[in-house]
């Protein structure tokens, strides 16, 4: 029987929470210019062999880390001049070779001189190889070859005019053989981080994760309420909704809906008909902010109370959005979604019916009417509180 061992966590590669942020950035700048799944696959066409790339790793431009012998291409939107608004592609002098033997229909060199430096002819060959690829890649966006020649000067030269440049380091396999290669992209042309995705890369993500489930819960009300208002709700009780937007129709409710995540604050919105029918506006998209808006203050003298602090904060109201149910598709469904689609929501609207504030569900019950007006019967709190 073998002896249990402590798991090797030093082995575990280290990646910085900033390397993660620049390597969505850079992957995000990349998809303007250039349809980044299809690179390899233009790679293959033009050489004739299965060709692959994955990333390795981003981090900032280093000068020491970028080897001597390689070969590089400078590339930039067709209307920039120089460098300022580049991306340097290096690779290794076997992967330049190798690209543009296959690419001739010639033989690849099994050898490579590594003491040499690369060619001009064999670099000016690579940026006619990689551009032919990007032109096949195309994002709507021609690119032109600003600079090709070894690796290392260009980087330099691409660092000297932007000052911080981000590298993505990356394996390329022709055939059966891999090969290293590099980007180098300036940070000042990245997105900056926490900005929206654009529509089309948030639709590809969700074609991506293909069949797995996403709800997203349906926001039938919005309203604000006292802190101690909530804090004193217990099974039986009903919190009565000050507005409500459906209406009764024949049994059925019907009207203005949004969906929007726990704790977003962003969704979109539909009109919820007969038979749980939804109509979704998914080109518009609505707010519904946790933080209320307080009124200006009036220079009122502070309580007697012993901690007037805490009166403030018991007064002080709070955002409460009512959840009936939520709408569950698949990624790839939720991705082929267009204005006007209707969907089913596939159960009972209003079970359960939950209080939410601040993302965190703080009571759930069933939708009631009390003298004519919605509410929420309470059934039971979070943690068992009744």
């Amino acid at each position: 029987m073998s002896t249990p061992q402590p798991f090797p966590y030093a082995a575990l590669p280290a990646i910085s929470l900033e390397e993660i942020r620049t390597a969505a950035r850079l992957r995000g700048a990349s998809t303007r210019f250039v349809r980044t799944d299809a690179i390899a696959g233009a790679l293959a066409e033009l050489t004739g062999e299965a060709v692959s790339i994955a990333i390795r790793r981003t981090r900032p431009f280093d000068s020491a880390r970028i080897p001597t012998d390689g070969v590089g291409v400078a590339f930039s939107p067709a209307e920039q001049i120089g460098l300022h608004r580049s991306a340097l592609v290096d690779v290794e002098p076997a992967l330049a070779a190798n690209l543009v033997a296959r690419a001739l229909r010639q033989r690849a060199p099994k050898v490579t001189d590594a003491s040499r430096a690369p060619s001009a002819e064999v670099a000016g060959a690579l940026a006619a190889v990689l551009h032919a690829a990007l032109r096949r890649a195309h994002a709507g966006i021609p690119l032109r070859v600003v600079a090709a020649g070894p690796a290392a000067a260009l980087a330099r030269d691409l660092a000297g005019v932007q000052g911080r440049v981000a590298t993505t380091w990356l394996t390329v396999v022709v055939g059966a053989e891999a090969f290293d290669a590099r980007v180098s992209v300036p940070l000042a042309e990245l997105p900056p981080p926490n900005l929206e995705h654009d529509a089309s890369s948030m639709q590809d993500a969700l074609v991506a994760m293909g069949d797995a489930p996403i709800a997203l819960p349906l926001v039938a009300a919005t309203c604000l309420a006292g802190r101690s208002t909530l804090a004193s709700l217990r099974a039986g009780d009903a919190f009565v909704l000050p507005s409500f937007s459906l209406r009764d129709e024949g049994g059925m409710l019907v009207g203005p809906v949004a969906f929007v995540a726990a704790k977003a604050e962003r969704g979109i919105t539909g009109d919820l008909g007969v038979g749980a029918r939804l109509v979704l506006r998914s080109d518009r998209l609505e707010r519904h902010p946790w933080d209320h808006e307080p009124s200006a203050p009036n220079g009122e003298a502070m309580s007697d109370e012993p901690n007037p602090t805490l009166e403030v904060i018991e007064d002080a109201p709070v955002v409460v959005r009512v959840e009936l149910g939520a709408l569950e598709m698949k990624a790839r469904e939720w991705a082929s979604l267009a204005p006007g689609d209707v969907v089913t929501l596939g159960r009972k609207l209003g079970d359960p019916a939950i209080l939410r504030v601040g993302g965190v569900e703080v009571a759930r019950g069933e939708l009631v009417q009390v003298d004519g007006e919605y509410g929420v019967r309470i059934l039971g709190r979070p943690g068992g509180n009744r």
